[in-house]
């Protein structure tokens, strides 16, 4: 089997790769999960001030935009961010365009096996985005935040049963705006695959691509705010 790095290798080799960028830029007023904190960047070295560099404080959520979970967000004991092996960040990225969901529906498994009729069968270590559109309301976090789909119980044991190392999407959770028992959450994150939410521009990206993606260590972190890329070969 082709690890990733010759994958990547050989992308690079092709010359014929453009890179697109699924982060969205941190900023103030972004969308939070209503019970994080916000996220805000304060001046402490400003030129203005005769300070002889530019530094800012940062306060956030390990959850603030673009990012993953790692297992112990919802898993008692389950695996830190810190302790992911770093090549779960890099690999085959499988988008699978959802944009027929409605608001609050959920992505049951015949989406699945459609996508797979037409692209081949999700691989072990594949890292599986639903393409839901949902991220052209970053910019009105009122709209952003209600209303959002999400994957069903049985989408995301699916996705557990084809070995997927990531499962993530453009919306604000990987479950449904107002779910109560995070379904998908709970099977993924329990399996220990890193969810990935808040991602931007999966439009951009076809089928079947190339995912790089570093989140922070952060030692003992529930999940980490990340740079997230995909190569597209030409």
């Amino acid at each position: 089997m082709t690890s990733a790095t010759d994958t990547l290798a050989g992308l690079f080799e092709t010359k014929a790769v453009s890179f697109v960028d699924l982060t969205h830029p941190m900023k103030p007023g972004m969308p939070v999960w209503p019970t994080h904190p916000h996220f805000c960047q304060e001046m402490v070295e400003s030129y203005d001030r005769g300070d002889v560099a530019c530094n800012h404080a940062l306060a956030m959520s390990e959850h603030t935009g673009t990012h993953f979970d790692a297992p112990v967000h919802f898993v008692r004991g389950g695996v830190a961010i810190s302790d992911i092996p770093v090549e779960r960040f890099f690999g085959r990225m499988v988008t699978i365009d959802a944009r027929g969901c409605q608001p609050g529906q959920a992505v049951e498994p015949d989406s699945i096996f459609a996508f797979e009729a037409e692209h081949g069968l999700i691989r072990q270590g594949d890292a599986v985005f639903f393409h839901f559109g949902w991220d052209r309301h970053w910019d009105d976090p009122a709209v952003f935040l209600a209303d959002w789909p999400g994957l069903s119980r049985q989408a995301s044991e699916l996705l557990v049963e084809r070995g997927a190392r990531i499962v993530g999407s453009d919306c604000l959770s990987i479950d449904c705006f107002g779910s109560e028992d995070f379904p998908a959450h709970n099977t993924l994150l329990s399996a220990g695959i890193l969810i990935g939410e808040n991602f931007a521009r999966l439009g951009e990206v076809p089928p079947l691509c190339f995912l790089i993606s570093l989140p922070l260590a952060i030692e003992g972190g529930s999940g980490s705010p990340l740079r997230a890329i995909a190569l597209v070969e030409s």
